[in-house]
């Protein structure tokens, strides 16, 4: 049936363009040649307008108002009837992101902490096609996308004299985006610092191994911040015997610039806590930012 389907409207277009040749053209009711071209995100490109390869696009037809995944690019010229479209395309994404309509993006999440996004890019536009070109003239339409994930990297150093009592540390860090609108994405020297997000979780971390620069350390590809919540990091030094201790820290302001600065870095919070005989942590050294400036920075 599906088959028989595809060879009706096939036979269709082929009349309607056997209609459009003739010298009374109808630029109303005849289709035009368009290409749809998405763009790798400006940080990213390598010269200017560069094309994004092995993207995903789907594209809203004014028809039927129905999504399609289209092979677009300037080599795929599209036949396209007077009507408004919209088309996003998308690379990199998870199993776990959701794009929807081509306006907002979530990710999963188990009982709000977050899931793994994935290292991707998206982006989306409307466009308006006018109808045929009697010329038959191609038009194109660029797609820009943006970056839409970054990692968070916590660093924990324990010193002291507990220090050789920890086995291990874990984290939360909450005001974290599970979904929002897909323009909200990580601009350099963007317009905001924080967008509010449509629905809020946490990441989770867990730092099981000392490595071998002394710190406990662990990553979380993010979707965002919300703009609307404060950050918290919530610290967790887990001891010998089952014992652990917490320590609640307010991030907010160490996360200023996470959308907007440095964007394919990752941003690193770097903490050095003394661990003392009755368990408290006392902050030796803290540091944030994107790990080209902490490269650059000598610990104090």
């Amino acid at each position: 049936m599906i088959k028989n389907s595809y060879k009706i409207a096939g036979i269709t277009l082929l009349l309607l363009l056997v209609s459009c040749i003739k010298s009374d053209y109808d630029t109303e009711n005849c289709p035009g040649l368009y290409t749809i071209t998405p763009l790798v995100p400006v940080e990213l490109q390598q010269s200017t307008n560069e094309f994004l390869s092995e993207a995903a696009t789907s594209v809203k037809y004014p028809t039927d108002a129905q999504w399609r995944i289209t092979e677009v690019g300037p080599d795929n010229t599209l036949e396209l009837l007077k009507g408004q479209y919209r088309a996003y395309s998308v690379k990199g994404a998870t199993d776990q992101v959701t794009i929807h309509s081509g306006s907002t993006v979530s990710v999963s999440s188990e009982n709000g902490a977050a899931g793994e996004p994935g290292n991707f890019v998206a982006g989306a536009i409307d466009f308006n096609v006018e109808g045929g070109l009697v010329d038959w003239g191609i038009i194109n339409y660029d797609l820009p996308t943006n970056i839409q994930t970054r990692l968070l990297t916590l660093k924990v150093k324990i010193e002291g004299d507990n220090s050789s009592l920890v086995e291990s540390v874990s984290a939360t860090v909450d005001g974290i985006a599970l979904s929002r609108e897909l323009r909200d994405a990580f601009i350099e020297d963007g317009e905001r610092n924080r967008y509010p997000s449509l629905s809020t979780g946490y990441a989770a971390y867990a730092m099981d191994v000392k490595e071998n620069d002394g710190f406990y350390t662990d990553s979380r590809r993010l979707l965002g911040l919300d703009g609307n919540a404060k950050q918290n990091l919530a610290l967790t030094i887990h001891y010998e015997g089952g014992f652990k201790k917490s320590f609640l820290y307010d991030i907010t302001g160490d996360l200023d610039g996470f959308h907007t600065r440095k964007v394919i870095e990752p941003w690193f919070i770097h903490i050095v806590l003394r661990a003392g005989a009755d368990f408290t942590a006392t902050i030796e050294d803290w540091q944030s930012g994107p790990e080209k400036w902490m490269d650059a920075t000598p610990n104090n």
